[in-house]
């Protein structure tokens, strides 16, 4: 596969490694045939798909959740579980009518441990390769699956608190550490999730985080922040700019780990630019000014 060494993320300038340990230094720091070996063969008896090979999965239901946005779910074998680790996405490859192939990662939202299905969420672009191709597929039609492919492995009880900053379908890699940390009794990490939309009907996946709001109180916070919002709106309004993250998120610490998700602009204003889909830049932005050193961007 020459396209994923592409995608492995490196650690941001000024965030501490020793916290979590960053995907893509797990070929560097080990002897290169012993780690690639390791690497690629990632099969355990009870996972469905490899990174030895694409793995053909069937789709098992479709759902709307905005005009542009599915969740889409996939069938496994009941007793098998998709095999990734959080935090992790995995490729999809879909095969166009001229027998041209295309992929690109989506992450899983649903928990590591579920068997026999795994869901994902996909906003349709237009001039996509892939996404139209997948909110076209109906239940019964294929796809192909390659991993998992890790961005960062967590390390349960790393940090006293976790904030994460979402854009959009940048929500997806933010539920999967947010579902880990609050489903583990054993991880008393806090967890303050501030999600950025346009419109209230652009929020996707509202009745999860709400859930997990109810079920965690103690542990989980979120807050939402629409661009254009109605009068009757009770949430936050506008821009996340320095003042919202001063509001809503853990303040600056040695124990505080911040992740970034969403539009690049957004991206770039919170936390500076990624000058390529491996590199993770410095610190900027925002949470430059605010003085957060653990910072990651997805």
């Amino acid at each position: 596969m020459r396209h994923t060494s592409r995608l492995f993320p490196v650690i941001a300038s000024g965030f501490s490694g020793k916290r979590i340990l960053l995907a893509g230094g797990l070929l560097a720091a080990t002897a290169g045939g012993i780690a690639a070996y390791r690497f690629f063969n990632n099969g355990q008896p009870d996972t469905a798909v490899s990174r030895l090979r694409f793995t053909p999965i069937l789709l098992e239901s479709s759902e709307k959740l905005t005009h542009d946005v599915k969740r889409l779910r996939f069938k496994l074998d009941a007793d098998k579980r998709l095999g990734f680790n959080v935090s992790s996405a995995v490729l999809f490859r879909v095969r166009h009518a001229e027998g041209k192939t295309e992929w690109r990662p989506y992450t899983p939202v649903s928990a590591e441990s579920q068997k026999g299905w795994f869901e994902i969420i996909v906003k349709r672009y237009d001039k996509g390769l892939v996404s139209p191709a997948m909110h076209a597929l109906r239940p019964g039609g294929e796809v192909e699956v390659w991993g998992p492919l890790p961005f960062l492995e967590y390390c349960p009880g790393s940090f006293s608190e976790v904030g994460l900053i979402a854009g959009g379908s940048g929500i997806t890699p933010c539920l999967q550490l947010t579902r880990s940390i609050l489903e583990n009794p054993e991880d008393p990490t806090k967890v303050t999730l501030l999600f950025a939309n346009k419109t209230a009907g652009d929020i996707i996946l509202k009745n999860e985080l709400d859930g997990l709001a109810a079920k965690y109180p103690d542990k989980f916070a979120v807050h939402y922040i629409l661009n254009s919002a109605p009068d009757e709106w009770q949430g936050l309004a506008g821009n996340v700019d320095r003042t919202v993250v001063e509001r809503v998120m853990p303040p600056p610490a040695p124990a505080t780990f911040i992740g970034v998700c969403g539009p690049p602009a957004m991206v770039a204003a919170v936390s500076g630019d990624r000058p390529g889909p491996i590199a993770q830049g410095k610190i900027g932005g925002v949470l430059k000014e605010l003085g957060y050193t653990n910072v990651f961007k997805f």
